[in-house]
């Protein structure tokens, strides 16, 4: 829920958004889905996003917002203090609620009869998570563009968003009006950042 600090301002300007996945965790390596599973980055991960400090150094970020979870959090403040802005956690940007999957890995599910993950993956509005104990995926849209069209108004320049794997495809969904049987096509591996595009993020704010 976004609070009453960061109430929607529809006749200003959002600035300048960028996104990035958050760093490795283990569980990234071994193909775990994580959801709300509070895992940190690994080495590996903690090195990617020291890495990446050197791709965010020319945009003109002036402020990161992530995850709660450690790993996002971590992530953020690895790139907020090499580029000397604010983090700010916030509970809209949090992971997918996957229920009863988080901790299986991608095969196992896969495997499973019938494979509902893989249906999930082709479109998860066919498959309410509220099943194995969950969150809808219409409930995590609404949370993240309550969350994005929140930041109009903002002083800033740019903001970073740190964000999981299923909730950028989401976020992706929405800017683009994409239905759900295109998430599996927004899901993105890479850490990189990228920037959302400006009218297609005004025109949904409005």
């Amino acid at each position: 829920m976004v609070d009453a600090n960061r109430t929607t301002v529809r006749s200003s300007a959002v600035p300048r958004i960028f996104v990035a996945r958050h760093c490795k965790t283990s569980w990234n390596l071994e193909r775990r889905i994580q959801g709300r599973t509070d895992i940190p980055l690994c080495a590996e991960g903690i090195a990617e996003a020291k890495a990446n400090c050197e791709l965010l150094r020319p945009l003109p970020i002036d402020r990161i917002l992530s995850s709660p979870l450690a790993r996002g959090r971590q992530t953020a403040e690895i790139y907020g203090e090499a580029l000397g802005v604010p983090v700010e956690a916030w509970p809209e940007w949090v992971e997918v609620n996957m229920g009863e999957w988080e901790g299986h890995t991608h095969g196992e599910l896969s495997a499973r009869e019938p494979a509902e993950y893989d249906h999930w993956l082709a479109d998860p509005s066919g498959v309410p998570l509220s099943a194995i104990g969950g969150e809808d995926v219409w409930s995590a849209r609404k949370r993240v563009v309550g969350a994005l069209c929140s930041l109009a108004g903002r002083p800033e320049r740019g903001i970073l968003l740190i964000l999981h794997k299923y909730i950028r495809a989401i976020l992706q969904c929405a800017i683009l009006d994409q239905p759900f049987r295109r998430f599996s096509e927004e899901i993105v591996d890479s850490t990189a950042p990228s920037e959302l595009p400006a009218p297609a993020v005004e025109r949904l704010c409005r």
